[in-house]
């Protein structure tokens, strides 16, 4: 077994309840996002994505992201492996598709809502509420 596969499922995860909460809620994010789109690459257009090089991307990073666009659905599409960690989410060619995909008042809106502040935890329920009915 690869050495980072074992780390993996040896890696400590946080008790905390919001990392608990977001866990969960990502679990959502990609059934939700799996279900919506095909399994062909967002970003580079790769078909036949399944099991560990079907990934779920960011239009822009997670970590640049609040809690409001987070684990928001109008920001996620599927991605390949390559594309999502070793090209670090093809943010321009992200960008550019979603620009045509939804148009300049809609990117202008997501935006607008990365300036958002919430209350992290509040949130995080409220949408893991939603996404429940959704999956």
């Amino acid at each position: 077994m690869k050495r980072s596969k074992l780390r993996k499922g040896l890696r400590r995860q946080s008790k905390q309840k919001i990392s608990v909460l977001q866990r969960k809620i990502w679990e959502l994010c990609k059934q939700i996002i799996r279900k919506r789109y095909s399994n062909v690459c967002y970003t580079c257009g790769k078909t036949g994505l399944i099991g560990l090089n079907w990934h779920t991307g960011h239009l822009w990073a997670k970590g640049s992201l609040g809690a409001y666009l987070k684990y928001d659905l109008r920001v996620l599409r599927p991605q390949c492996y390559g594309c999502n960690i070793h090209r670090s989410g093809m943010g321009a060619d992200f960008y550019r598709k979603m620009l045509k995909e939804i148009g300049q008042e809609k990117m202008d809106e997501l935006e607008r809502d990365r300036q958002k502040i919430v209350s992290a935890y509040d949130h995080y329920l409220k949408i893991y509420e939603e996404y429940k009915l959704l999956t």
